[in-house]
């Protein structure tokens, strides 16, 4: 099981595979994977996420993110800050970035705009690495790091009901200059497509149910669907089933603690050959709005 986590590690640093981090609860923090949702809610709105992936394989994804973003200011500009770390086998992904969001009020609904800069460090250690050869080139046995920018652009469109997002993350598709690595042409920075569209129903006074849906593109053979289905009661909660790519099926709750505090967690069940191996994926989600210019209560966000 070691190897195919080492495998796994290498197609994610490729040319060919996905390199920025899953995330289940993606409905609860979409300026994860869109600059342009920054001021799109009425508060000060702070993130934290922690992902554990495929529990119970060695070297198996781990994600830590905080983020956070402000409310739209008199000239319709929002900002917003983000840090992230992915660990991968022998690899530890860290990003930060900054975002600039601006909004355009339209007839029927808010259109944001998005863009959002940084550095990513992608860091190698080689000593935790097997070879089947004892002089092979690649095995230096040292930890190699390279650093690059990345730049993101978003659009994200919402009524009270109804919302679409569209982002392109790595758009320069920097590549990875590793120290003391021989060929670096085949490291960089794959650009990575998203598209997130879903709706409020109101079923009656207490009931919400709000299908979404996420698709990502990040090249050959890495198309990722997710279809969810959420049910809110009395303002309180949401709870929700999701299914990707037809691999793994998705149980996630989100409670609103407080007016300003709400707490989410998805477990990921597979349904490959994969759940002989793990106990599943956990992600644990906390959220802070903060009404920082106005004394009236922040009333929960359906989108």
């Amino acid at each position: 099981m070691r190897l195919l986590v080492y495998i796994s590690l290498f197609l994610s640093i490729s040319s060919h595979a996905q390199q920025d981090a899953i995330y289940s609860q993606y409905l609860f923090n979409p300026f994860a994977i869109n600059p342009a949702y920054a001021g799109s809610r009425d508060a000060v709105n702070i993130v934290i996420v922690n992902r554990s992936q495929w529990t119970g394989v060695d070297g198996a994804p781990t994600t830590q993110t905080a983020s956070g973003h402000v409310p739209m200011n008199a000239k319709n500009i929002a900002w917003g800050a983000q840090l992230s770390h992915d660990k991968i086998g022998p690899t530890n992904n860290i990003l930060l970035n900054a975002t600039g969001a601006y909004q355009l009020k339209l007839e029927n609904g808010t259109l944001n705009f998005g863009l959002r800069g940084g550095l990513y460090n992608s860091i190698l250690d080689h000593a935790k690495l097997r070879f089947r050869e004892e002089n092979d080139a690649l095995d230096i046995q040292q930890k190699v790091s390279a650093i690059v920018p990345t730049f993101d652009f978003g659009l994200y469109y919402y009524t009270e009901q109804f919302f679409a997002g569209l982002s392109v993350n790595h758009i320069t598709k920097h590549r990875f200059n590793y120290d003391d690595v021989l060929d670096n042409q085949n490291y960089f920075l794959r650009r990575h497509f998203f598209f997130a569209t879903g709706y409020v129903l109101q079923v009656n006074s207490k009931l919400l149910f709000k299908p979404a849906m996420l698709l990502k593109y990040a090249g050959p053979n890495t198309f990722n669907i997710d279809l969810n289905a959420h049910v809110m009661y009395n303002e309180l909660f949401w709870v929700g089933i999701g299914l990707r790519n037809i691999s793994s099926l998705n149980f996630l709750v989100d409670v609103n603690v407080t007016d300003y505090l709400r707490i989410g967690y998805s477990y990921d069940m597979s349904l490959t050959k994969l759940k002989n191996y793990t106990h599943g994926s956990h992600e644990f989600l906390i959220g802070f709005d903060f009404n920082v210019t106005k004394s009236t209560i922040i009333s929960p966000r359906h989108l």
